[in-house]
C-alpha cells in the first residue's frame, strides 16, 4: 500500500468511524435517556427528535459513502494495483464476493438501508427498537473488518465477541455525547428544573456502564494484539495504543467530573448558579466529544497497522 493509499484508508477508516459511532450513540441516547424524560413535556420531546433525526441521518448518509469509498481503498490494497486500474468490475466484484471484507460490508449496508427505513418511519415504537438493533448491528460489525476478523480459533471469537462489545461502548459513550448537547439545549428551555440534572445523571450512569466495558474488552484486545507490556513501549502500534489510552483517560476525568461535581450541583443550586453550572457541563462534554474523535481517528490509524505482539 503506498502513502497516498494508506493515508486516504486512514482518513476514511477514521471519519466511518466517527460517522457510525455518532449515528448510533444518538440512537441510544434516545432510547434510553430522552424518551423517558421527555414523555410528559410534548413540546421539548418534538424539538429534540428533530434534532436528533438530523444528526442521525447525517452520521447514517457520511457513514455510507465513507464506507462505500473504504470498500474501494481495500480493493485497491488487495489488488495491488493503482487506483485507477483498480476499479474494474473484476476486481470490484471478487472483493466484494470473496473477502470477508466485502461480504461483511454488504451486510453492513442492509444495516443502513433498514436504519434509513426506520428513521423515515420514525414516529413508530417499532421502527424505534428495530432502528436501535439495525445501528447496534453496524456499529458490532466494524469488528469483522479489522485485526479481530482475522484472529484465528477461540481467540478470534474472544477478540471479536470483545471487539464488538467495545465499538458499541465507544459508540454509546462519544456518540452520545454528541446528543447531550442538544438534549441540555432543550432542558434549558424547558419549564422542569430537574431536567437536566436528571438527563446527565442517566447520561453519567450509561456513562459509566461504557466505560467498564471498555476497559474490560480493551484488555482482551490489547491482551491479544500486544501480547506484553514491552510491545507498548518498543513498537509504533504499542506507542500509538498508549496514545489511545491517555486520551481515554483524560476522556474519562472530563466525565468524573461532571458526575461527580457539576451534576450534583445542578439539583440544589440557583436558577443563576445551574445556569453556570449548565455551561462548565456542555463545554466539558465538547472537550468529551473532542477527545473522543481524536481516539477514533487512532483507531482508524491501529486498523492497518501490524499488532505489537507480530514483533513480539
Amino acid at each position: 500500500m503506498d502513502w497516498f493509499t494508506a493515508g486516504a484508508m486512514v482518513t476514511t477508516r477514521a471519519v466511518h468511524f466517527v460517522a457510525t459511532a455518532i449515528t448510533a450513540g444518538s440512537i441510544i441516547f434516545r432510547i434510553a435517556i430522552a424518551n423517558a424524560l421527555l414523555r410528559s413535556d410534548k413540546a421539548a420531546a418534538a424539538s429534540f427528535r428533530t434534532a436528533t433525526l438530523w444528526v442521525a441521518s447525517l452520521g447514517l448518509a457520511t457513514a455510507t459513502i465513507s464506507g462505500a469509498i473504504w470498500l474501494l481503498l481495500q480493493a485497491t490494497s488487495m489488488s495491488g494495483m493503482p487506483f485507477r486500474e483498480a476499479m474494474t468490475s473484476d476486481v470490484l466484484s471478487t472483493v466484494i464476493g470473496e473477502t470477508q471484507f466485502g461480504q461483511v460490508t454488504i451486510i453492513r449496508l442492509a444495516l443502513a438501508i433498514v436504519l434509513t427505513v426506520c428513521l423515515v418511519c420514525d414516529r413508530m415504537a417499532i421502527a424505534q427498537w428495530l432502528g436501535l438493533g439495525a445501528a447496534l448491528g453496524l456499529a458490532a460489525s466494524i469488528a469483522w473488518t479489522g485485526h479481530a476478523g482475522s484472529t484465528l480459533g477461540a481467540a478470534g471469537y474472544l477478540h471479536l465477541a470483545a471487539d464488538a462489545l467495545h465499538l458499541i461502548a465507544a459508540a454509546a459513550w462519544i456518540g452520545g455525547l454528541v446528543s447531550l448537547i442538544p438534549f441540555l439545549t432543550v432542558a434549558r428551555r424547558s419549564e422542569s428544573p430537574s431536567l437536566t440534572h436528571d438527563a446527565a445523571e442517566r447520561f453519567s450512569t450509561l456513562g459509566i456502564v461504557s466505560v467498564a466495558t471498555l476497559l474490560l474488552t480493551g484488555i482482551v484486545n490489547a491482551t491479544i494484539l500486544v501480547g506484553s507490556p514491552r510491545g507498548l513501549i518498543v513498537t509504533d502500534y504499542g506507542r500509538l495504543l498508549l496514545l489511545k489510552l491517555g486520551l481515554f483517560a483524560a476522556m474519562f476525568a472530563f466525565a468524573a467530573i461532571n458526575r461527580l461535581s457539576l451534576t450534583p450541583r445542578l439539583a440544589c443550586s440557583g436558577k443563576e448558579q445551574q445556569s453556570i453550572v449548565l455551561r462548565k457541563l456542555t463545554r466539558n462534554t465538547a472537550i468529551e466529544i473532542a477527545l473522543g474523535l481524536g481516539i477514533l481517528a487512532i483507531v482508524g490509524m491501529l486498523g492497518i497497522m501490524h499488532p505489537a505482539v507480530h514483533f513480539g
